[in-house]
């Protein structure tokens, strides 16, 4: 069969599958054994079977559940509320607690890496809070989408993880490719948010628009939001030292996700008093599932991969993209569209462990740098949590807002969306962005 029409079936079979409700791990392996049985071929059986075991088979790949652990020690104490009482009450200005919320997404996603445990964590604070404020609906819950999204950008992030073993990409490397990226949205987010008021308060009488205004001066003391900021500030630390350790070279990432998850549990333990042994035991719980989870769906992953490599998809893709399309740039722009699509259906880090492997030939041909690519398809992973209507940020967030309509919620996304392809756009055009402080780091 013509490799490029055996891509096709299998994409689609993959989707079909999910799409009638399958788990997406099993998904994965159905679709990859029904492909094996229509090409007829016994031989590549032991050869996808390797493939995947052997995708597991990785001492880097020890810090995925050590960074998971660290980020459900951290979901489950007070951190992300102190995190948002604090900022909260340091910004005291029109539009300062949607801005509070962006920074507070940004901050807990560099302690938890997850884009889902953000949006629970700053959302079920935020979200009444600004409503409670007479917020817009969609601004509410819309912030509380787009700033979730930065858990898989912002280090440590497991999608890079993930990326970095895959691809044989140094993790510290592609942990600081992720901090500038992650700051502009930030900003961008912050500036959207501040003009979004703005516009909000023109709107309102002038009682109205000074109620509001004394509501968000009025969200609370600079005291209390000290001493939660004193309660968090050892979390921050802890972060810098593993970007410090990664940056410099002193340990492994398996080592420094290890030390990490053991700084965690000393620190919720002395700053919030949590002992209780049952909510360890689920924590450890959760922990386990969400590990074997990530690594289960990685597997039958790398699975589908082998197969379509197995069968010549991606020298053959790779050859049609440099010979079909003349300019790197609009092939870029065609996976850019398909990762788009994919992230409408599975999690990110199935689709990095499938499309990674499939375009890094194409990537190192054309110059491209791979570590530069891994934050471009972060990016891109981070667009297809908030795109409508599959998005899991969008259900995470309705759980937490059950009285604001879904279609309120989705329309809150969009602009959000918007501001994430822009980034995209503009780590295209200006690649330093994400490559200087690796280029530093080389140095």
């Amino acid at each position: 069969m013509d490799p490029v029409t055996l891509a096709l079936l299998s994409i689609g079979l993959l989707l079909f599958l999910i799409l009638t409700g399958f788990p997406i791990g099993y998904s994965l392996a159905l679709a990859t054994v029904l492909m094996m049985l229509v090409t007829g071929d016994a031989s590549e059986i032991r050869y996808i079977a390797e493939g995947a075991f052997t995708s597991l088979d990785s001492i880097e790949l020890v810090a995925l559940p050590m960074f998971i652990f660290m980020g459900a020690i951290i979901s489950v104490s007070p951190a992300g509320k102190d995190i948002y009482a604090a900022l909260s009450r340091l910004l005291p200005i029109p539009g300062g607690l949607g801005i509070s919320t962006i920074g507070g997404c940004a901050m807990f996603a560099a302690i938890s890496g997850s884009a889902p445990a953000t949006v629970a964590a700053i959302g079920s604070s935020g979200v009444p809070e600004m409503l409670a404020r007479r917020y817009p609906a969609r601004l509410a819950t819309g912030l509380v989408v787009g700033g979730g999204a930065l858990g898989i950008l912002i280090p440590p992030s497991i999608v890079l993880l993930l990326y970095g073993v895959v691809t044989k990409t140094s993790i510290g490397q592609l942990f600081l490719a992720g901090i500038l990226p992650g700051l502009m949205f930030v900003v961008m987010f912050s500036v959207y948010t501040w003009l979004r008021m703005r516009r909000h308060l023109a709107t309102l009488t002038p009682a109205e628009r000074a109620e509001l205004v004394a509501m968000e001066q009025g969200t609370g003391n600079g005291d209390s939001g000290m001493a939660a900021l004193r309660r968090v500030a050892p979390f921050f630390a802890l972060m810098v030292g593993i970007m410090v350790a990664l940056y410099g070279g002193w340990a492994t990432p398996s080592e420094i996700a290890a030390v990490g998850a053991m700084a965690s549990i000393v620190l919720v333990l002395a700053i919030y008093r949590i002992a209780n042994l049952s909510t360890w035991q689920t924590l450890l719980m959760k922990s386990v599932r969400d590990t074997s989870m990530i690594l289960l769906i990685a597997a039958f992953a790398y699975g589908f991969a082998q197969f379509l490599s197995y069968h010549g998809v991606v020298s053959e893709l790779t050859t049609l993209l440099l010979d079909a399309v003349p300019n790197k740039w609009v092939t870029l722009f065609l996976l850019w569209v398909l990762m788009l699509v994919m992230g409408c259906f599975l999690p990110p880090f199935a689709i990095i462990v499938i499309v990674a492997p499939m375009f890094l030939p194409f990537i190192l041909d054309t110059g491209l740098n791979p570590v530069w690519f891994g934050v471009f398809a972060t990016i891109n992973m981070e667009i297809g949590c908030i795109t409508p209507p599959l998005g899991i940020n969008l259900f995470v967030t309705k759980s937490i807002a059950r009285q604001v309509p879904m279609t309120e919620i989705m329309a809150g996304s969009m602009p959000f969306l918007a501001i994430l392809a822009l980034g995209s756009l503009l780590i295209t055009i200006f690649p330093q962005i994400v490559l200087f402080l690796p280029d530093l780091m080389m140095r």
